[in-house]
């Protein structure tokens, strides 16, 4: 005790003070990438070509001079992709593997980057799949082995309409994800170009 009242304590002495914790600066998390527009575009329409492969793309009707026989005919005239288009149905696969490949590449948030950007190998093997659709549209299988003398006639079914648009869908899905990247086939080419030159 002093006269003038209790002493008091001398500033900054007593209990230490806890320090504060330092936070450590968090890192900012990484954000899983998402597909392009085009990319789910051709992916959906991928999947959906390879579950219209199995379905029936032709019926067939053959006839004699005798009698019409409608349904008999089970060689190449009617069926699925698999059963009716022999190679055709490889090509197709090859589309939707790369879209899909493709697909997974985004996802995955790699950075490989092919010589050959991965939308524009969709756009044209979509491409592809469409025309050989449409060719087979247009010229259906004929019958062959023993049903080859009979008069035959093949009906097409929905699905290989179906499927005609499903190629579209991956062509143009490979074709917008193009434009959203700023791509083109013209400077692809002069990339292609440009390490013959060196």
């Amino acid at each position: 005790m002093t006269p003038d009242g209790p002493r008091r304590k001398p500033a900054g002495k007593g209990k230490p003070k806890a320090k504060a914790k330092q936070k450590r600066p968090s890192r900012p998390r990484r954000r899983a990438p998402k597909l392009r527009a085009g990319e789910a575009i051709a992916l959906v329409a991928a999947i959906l070509l390879f579950i219209l492969m199995f379905f029936d793309w032709y019926g067939a009707k053959a006839t004699t001079s005798a009698e019409t026989l409608s349904g008999v005919v089970t060689g190449t005239g009617g069926g699925s992709a698999w059963d009716t288009l022999e190679v055709i149905p490889l090509f197709l696969m090859l589309a939707i593997v790369v879209t899909v490949g493709a697909a997974i590449l985004r996802l995955s948030g790699s950075d490989w980057k092919p010589a050959i950007p991965p939308a524009a190998a969709v756009c044209v093997l979509g491409i592809l799949a469409a025309v050989l659709i449409l060719i087979r549209i247009i010229s259906p299988p004929g019958p062959e082995g023993t049903f080859a003398e009979l008069a035959y006639e093949s009906t097409l079914k929905l699905p290989i309409f179906l499927a005609l648009a499903a190629a579209l869908g991956i062509a143009y899905g490979g074709w917008r994800t193009m434009g959203e990247e700023g791509a083109s086939f013209a400077s692809i080419g002069k990339k292609l170009e440009s390490p013959r030159r060196t």
